[in-house]
């Protein structure tokens, strides 16, 4: 397929006022016989066959420039390129798609190995990245804002050089003795415990100190914690240490890069997934999954050109099994991976955060649909965690008829198995964000449609 040439145009000057402007002049005559296309079959005589066609089709209904048709064939031409390497065939649920349909579809996954180098070997990417430790600021704006980035080995910074000058500080919960707890609980807990070494744990709000303030580093096995005091609607209430998000250090372990002075990047990915219509008319679904960096200022991870294309899931595809390749790379990154960023070799971590059921319909409690509007939940305590969130995982697998496994289901408001992404070093509810959008979308179209409803009536 070829493009007009210059020569084909004719073109003149205007007069001398305006002796810079050009105008193209089309020649208005028939092409010699002997250059028309002498094609033969059914896409005779302009196309030679099926694949010229609806390339021609394509690049006219997209509005496809020259310059990126041939882009495009040079990479396809390439020896390189391999057409293979990015496409796995994956089973299609009959039950969500008409009886005609295959049982298995084609699907075309990127690597997010290649869009990791592809960033960090971006200049101009990498220099609006943030790679150092948590940030303490009144108003949260950034991942690096956040108690996650701060508590986990696998962002920010490990390990901190505090000089004499610098402003570094360090939050901590405060532990309580027998004697620091409330008169109430003085009488029901009794002072044996106390006597047993036994503290209490005062949960949030955090107190910040300085380094200086630090007098000396107690053992583990100095002190026990059982229990956890916290304020709900101004009353002092006592809960079992159980229930508390644990530490990223109690569940999260690196392996240290091959030299000390190779540079380290830590990469948080944010990792998302959305169903959109590919027909008007028809509700036949493709599945998007899209990652951006966390390391990216929020008004760099707003621009289209920072949301990078993992892949598409086709109409009734599996999931877990297109996820499969993601999850195995991810698991590498999770302990460290070598790589060459701008021609020096470098040691990768990257992690992510992801991205309801009828009874309990939070990712991140266990209250019930019908007292979700209740502003006197006992939040703590009816928050869900990713230690007890195994175990009820266990309970269910561990029954050995459908229908008891179904009614555990049911009561803990879980599937019957684990989100193939739990298979990641992540806290499944804290490092699952709310779609805020959706939840709020859903409750203003069902306010504007009771509001039309009532106003036909009057």
């Amino acid at each position: 397929m070829s493009s007009e040439s210059d020569k084909d145009y004719a073109t003149f000057s205007l007069d001398d006022t305006d002796t810079s402007s050009e105008e193209r002049l089309f020649v208005d005559a028939a092409l010699a016989e002997d250059k028309l296309p002498s094609f033969d079959g059914d896409f005779a005589p302009y196309f030679q066959d099926l694949t010229t066609a609806t390339l021609f089709c394509w690049i006219h209904k997209h509005n496809i420039s020259t310059s990126a048709y041939e882009d495009l064939v040079d990479i396809i031409m390439r020896p390189e390129f391999n057409r293979d390497a990015y496409s796995k065939s994956i089973l299609i649920s009959l039950k969500k798609t008409p009886s005609t349909s295959r049982d298995s579809k084609m699907a075309y996954q990127l690597s997010i190995s290649d869009i990791i180098w592809n960033v960090l070997n971006n200049p101009s990417l990498v220099k609006k990245m943030y790679f150092g430790p948590d940030v303490d600021s009144k108003i949260k704006s950034e991942y690096w804002h956040g108690t996650l980035w701060a508590e986990s080995l696998l962002f920010g910074k490990e390990q901190l050089m505090i000089s004499e000058g610098d402003q570094y500080r360090l939050r901590i919960q405060k532990v309580l003795d027998y004697n620091d707890l409330p008169g109430t609980f003085k009488r029901e807990l009794g002072q044996n415990r106390s006597l047993s070494r036994e503290v209490w744990l005062q949960d949030e709000p955090f107190l910040t100190i300085t380094t200086s303030q630090i007098s000396e580093k107690v053992t583990e096995d100095t002190l026990r914690i059982t229990k956890i005091l916290y304020k709900h609607h101004a009353h002092w209430h006592i809960r079992d240490a159980t229930l508390s998000y644990q530490h990223p250090s109690e569940y999260v372990s690196i392996m240290q890069p091959p030299s000390s002075t190779m540079k380290v990047y830590k990469l948080f990915l944010d990792i998302y997934y959305d169903d959109f219509r590919t027909f008007r008319n028809v509700y036949h679904s493709l599945g998007g999954v899209y990652v951006q960096f966390g390391n990216m200022p929020a008004h760099q991870r707003k621009l289209l050109k920072n949301h990078f294309v993992l892949g598409f899931v086709p109409f009734g595809g599996n999931f877990n099994e297109f996820m499969l390749p993601f999850v195995s790379e991810m698991k590498e990154f999770e302990q460290g991976k070598l790589m060459k960023v701008n021609g020096k070799n470098s040691w990768v971590i990257a992690a992510g955060v992801l991205r309801h059921n009828a009874n309990k319909g939070c990712r991140t409690c266990t209250v019930s649909r019908e007292s979700l509007t209740n502003l006197y939940q006992d939040i703590p305590a009816t928050s869900r965690y990713h230690h007890t969130t195994d175990i009820q995982f266990k309970e269910i697998s561990d029954e050995s008829t459908t229908t008891r496994q179904n009614q555990l289901c049911i009561q803990y408001g879980l599937r019957a198995k684990p989100n193939i992404l739990d298979r990641l070093l992540r806290e499944r509810h804290l490092q699952t964000p709310q779609d805020v959008y959706h939840a709020t979308a859903r409750k203003i179209g069902r306010l504007l449609k009771l509001t039309y409803d009532y106003s036909d009536r009057v």
